[in-house]
């Protein structure tokens, strides 16, 4: 048997050799240039790595024709164009085609395929997000840059997952710990946004014992409004706490778990 089996998607032909790798000749420019589509939306390739077994079940049993080469390990490789504004986009588009097409015949899209990312989109920093659609799908390259990029703070997630909730492409090592922002050196201000109000038991207060913190937490949702409602509710002159008191109170370790 033939190491390329050619067919037809669509009565489209999907070329299993880049552009670049045809015209070895095509500079830079005329590279990017193969790359774009109509209204400048970028291209992205799918690849996907089917099982010798699989792929011509997919044949027998939805009589779906996609050009494939055979690669290493009995296993057959095709791909396909997808075109969008981000990364992102491809994915969602990406994962739409496998389903609708492929009707759940060669299994769930996390294990056989990839999205590759030609224009350095996925990028590690502070707000990566490993659940972001736009970082799931990594072909090799990428995955490996990016987890070089994250200095041990990302790994393959290798978890098992399921059809309706797949495992991304990478998970983190440790768990994130968002810290408060400091407003003043009463008010604080959570990741989720909420404001608190510190409150110091003046009572208790002695040259032998820690005196004892709350954090009240305010309605407010800018700064300014805080130290309004702080003055309303008299909690800058109110310092001595009250078990009956109705103020919303909570503790500095619900803050940091509610982060």
């Amino acid at each position: 048997m033939s190491q390329k089996i050619r067919a037809v998607l669509f009565g489209v032909c999907i070329a299993t050799d880049c552009d670049a790798h045809q015209n070895p000749n095509l500079n830079a420019q005329q590279e990017i240039n193969t790359m774009m589509k109509v209204n400048d939306f970028l291209k992205y390739d799918i690849t996907l790595k089917i099982d010798y077994d699989d792929y011509f079940r997919l044949i027998y049993d939805t009589k779906y024709l996609i050009e494939a080469r055979l690669g290493p390990n009995r296993t057959f490789i095709a791909t396909k164009a997808v075109y969008g504004n981000s990364r992102k986009k491809a994915v969602q588009q990406a994962v739409q085609w496998f389903w609708k097409d492929f009707k759940g015949v060669l299994g769930s899209a996390y294990k056989i395929m990839t999205v590759n990312d030609p224009y350095g989109e996925v990028v590690y920093n502070d707000d990566f997000a490993c659940n972001d659609l736009g970082n799931k799908y990594l072909d090799e390259d990428t995955l490996t840059r990016l987890i070089e990029d994250a200095s041990g703070d990302l790994v393959r997630d290798e978890s098992e997952g399921s059809e309706k909730h797949p495992p991304n492409s990478v998970k983190r090592t440790r768990r994130r710990r968002k810290q408060n922002i400091q407003l003043t050196s009463r008010l604080s201000q959570s990741p989720g946004g909420t404001i608190y109000y510190k409150m110091t038991d003046i009572a208790e207060k002695t040259k032998s014992t820690r005196p004892k913190v709350k954090l009240v937490k305010l309605s407010s949702k800018s700064l300014e409004k805080a130290v309004r409602e702080v003055e309303r509710r008299g909690l800058d002159k109110f310092e001595k706490f009250n078990s009956k008191s109705k103020l919303s109170v909570v503790s500095k370790t619900k803050v940091k778990q509610a982060a």
